[in-house]
């Protein structure tokens, strides 16, 4: 009888702290509990959600120069964001320079004219935030869109946004209008990881 009855209790007290827990997940995707006494403990018994491996091999390529050895990062294809082939929309390559500085170099095409080095993008990313960064790059009738990010140029949290939101649709001034692109999630999906691929790339 007392075996039963200490049995009951003990399973009482059992009961009423797992009723007192709350699971959570760590942003590196453990799984942790939370007690009622504000303390916390990794749970070993909740399986984790596999991590997908990035394959920055498919994104991003090293190049030596053979004749000073110096070597230079950049992704491996243009990102083309248009409905219409090319006509109207953007070109986006990336590059990782010798210091480290992260460089996105844009071409805007559809809109004529010329960007001028105080033009702006304008970004709205796909959980309703909004950024506006300001052209680097000099005056020009190409249509390119330059930004540096790192270093000297600064911009961490601009980086930060471009590196862990998705972008929804992106905007580039020009002299005479503005070039405008709706990204699919796969864009921005591709967009996103090469800026990882290049952080992460020594």
């Amino acid at each position: 009888m007392r075996k039963t009855i200490l049995m009951l209790a003990v399973f009482t007290i059992s009961t009423l702290s797992l009723i007192a827990q709350t699971e959570a997940t760590t942003k590196d995707g453990k799984k942790v509990i939370l007690n009622e006494n504000g303390s916390w403990e990794y749970d070993e018994n909740i399986k984790t959600e596999k991590s997908v491996t990035l394959d920055c091999s498919k994104l991003i390529s090293t190049d030596t120069d053979k004749m000073t050895g110096k070597s230079s990062t950049s992704s491996k294809k243009v990102l083309m964001v248009s409905k219409n082939g090319g006509k109207n929309g953007f070109g986006i390559f990336l590059m990782k320079g010798s210091s480290g500085t992260i460089i996105i170099s844009t071409q805007a095409v559809g809109a004529g004219g010329c960007i001028d080095d105080d033009d702006k993008m304008n970004v709205l990313f796909r959980d309703g935030t909004r950024m506006e960064l300001v052209n680097n790059g000099k005056f020009n009738c190409k249509s390119k869109f330059t930004l540096y990010f790192g270093n000297s140029f600064g911009k961490k949290k601009e980086l930060e946004m471009l590196r862990t939101k998705e972008i929804e649709t992106m905007r580039i001034w020009t002299s005479k209008s503005y070039v405008e692109e709706d990204f699919t999630p796969e864009q921005g999906k591709e967009l996103m990881q090469t800026i990882v691929c290049l952080l992460n790339n020594e």
